[in-house]
């Protein structure tokens, strides 16, 4: 559990790296679950996968963990629905950057509000592209222009458009496998290709509170500008669904 004053300072900077470390062997259920989808994809790009769990139903537990889930309900309430989650795996010499952006930029959330857990499998380090973040950016719960990319070797093509002016503030998150951080939906971040001799690899999962809706339909308006689908599995995991979404699954009962 989160005390008051790592509460604080989730809501001040808009990221906290919990205290929480999965147990061993949980991490190595992250790991064989990892090494049995990399063998099984061969022969496509894993380096940022979305729509993961609805890939290789595999990845939901890791999800539903009570340690995971009772952080995130101190953040955002009892009534919580897991509607994400993706991969990135970041191969090491060459793996790809992450552009700075908001998760909100993407996301057909209605009233927008919602977290996002960064799982390690690997260690996080410094020198093989940790998530970097501007703490504070995402106070004033507005999102701000994003520009389209027209490079290669990156996981998203949008980016914040005026973040040169500012991401001389940022800090970066450190994790060893099994631990996790914790950020805002508005929250501008990303992340440095990975130029060091090992692997970074680690999950995002997405949660928002049910008295949100998640709108399948505008997503498609979305999905045009972004490239990928974002029609998602909506699974309730604590409370109940206020906001009366599609839910594919209801594990509180």
């Amino acid at each position: 559990m989160l005390n008051e004053d790592q509460i604080k300072l989730y809501k001040n900077e808009g990221l906290i790296k919990s205290p929480t470390c999965l147990s061993k062997n949980k991490v190595e259920e992250l790991n064989s679950a990892l090494d049995k989808y990399l063998l099984d994809h061969k022969n496509e790009n894993n380096e940022f996968v979305s729509g993961l769990y609805e890939r290789d139903e595999a990845f939901l537990r890791f999800a539903l963990y009570p340690e995971i889930i009772e952080e995130v309900k101190q953040l955002i309430g009892e009534d919580i629905i897991l509607w994400g989650s993706s991969l990135f795996c970041k191969a090491k010499k060459t793996g790809n950057e992450t552009p700075w952006h908001q998760d909100g930029e993407y996301w057909p959330i209605k009233p927008l509000e919602s977290v996002t857990i960064w799982l390690a499998i690997d260690e996080v380090t410094p020198e093989n592209g940790p998530l970097q973040y501007i703490p504070g950016s995402h106070l004033n719960k507005n999102l701000a222009e994003h520009k389209t990319l027209d490079k290669k070797n990156v996981t998203l093509n949008q980016t914040l458009k005026n973040i040169d002016q500012i991401k001389d503030k940022a800090k970066f998150v450190t994790l060893q496998p099994g631990m996790f951080s914790i950020h805002d939906v508005y929250l501008y971040h990303g992340s440095k290709p990975n130029y060091s001799g090992n692997r970074r690899a680690g999950l995002t999962y997405r949660y928002m509170p049910a008295t949100s809706l998640f709108d399948h339909q505008g997503a498609k308006k979305i999905e045009e500008k972004i490239g990928y689908s974002l029609q998602r599995q909506l699974h309730l995991v604590s409370g109940s669904d206020r906001a009366k979404n599609k839910i594919f699954k209801d594990h509180t009962k």
